[in-house]
């Protein structure tokens, strides 16, 4: 890799760690070949390196404010794509027990009806959270995550430092993700765009 390209890509997860959803599809875009191919070798099929990939991003996207601290970001999101596909083997070496005991006529709409009640807990459990914020942080997180403003936006709006709505921000998302964690609803098919 040359040097430039080394200094476009550390731009781009400074950007996606500031919460740059359009950075973070550029990175997909950029790296989809190679994480598509990487993952369907080691998942043997389509279904699955899907639901891996998905995963990972999702919860590349949910730590990103721990890229400013990573020396090599490549490295540490092809770790979180490996340590996805481990997860997966073992859930579903388990599940297959499980699956076979049941009766295989599961309807897609049973499926559908479970994906939106864990979407809405999801959502519940996130806003629940933002509630218990103190109102500056809950201000800060809206004007973040519902209106799109970027951490320097927030700052000029808000009156306050560049490092402050940083701090409170992070500090935010940190909350959310042991809430989610705690409460065993990390979320799994949903783009977590939409709800951090």
């Amino acid at each position: 890799m040359k040097n430039n390209n080394i200094h476009i890509d550390k731009a781009l997860y400074d950007r996606i760690a500031e919460g740059d959803e359009q950075a973070f599809e550029q990175l997909y875009d950029l790296l989809k070949p190679t994480i598509v191919g990487y993952v369907t070798k080691l998942m043997k099929t389509d279904e699955a390196a899907t639901e891996v990939i998905q995963e990972a991003m999702i919860r590349f996207w949910l730590n990103r404010d721990k890229l400013p601290e990573i020396e090599y970001p490549p490295a540490w999101l092809f770790r979180i794509i490996a340590n996805e596909c481990y997860r997966y083997f073992r859930k579903h070496g388990l599940q297959q027990r499980l699956l076979t005991a049941l009766s295989e006529s599961s309807s897609d709409l049973s499926r559908q009806t479970e994906m939106d009640l864990s979407y809405r807990e999801t959502q519940r459990i996130i806003q629940d959270v933002i509630q218990s914020l103190p109102d500056r942080h809950r201000e800060i997180y809206r004007l973040s995550r519902e209106e799109g403003l970027k951490m320097q936006e927030i700052a000029g709006k808000t009156g306050l430092s560049y490092r402050y709505v940083k701090k409170v921000l992070m500090a935010a998302l940190k909350i959310i993700r042991e809430k989610l964690i705690k409460a065993g609803r990390y979320p799994g098919n949903f783009l977590m765009s939409l709800f951090l």
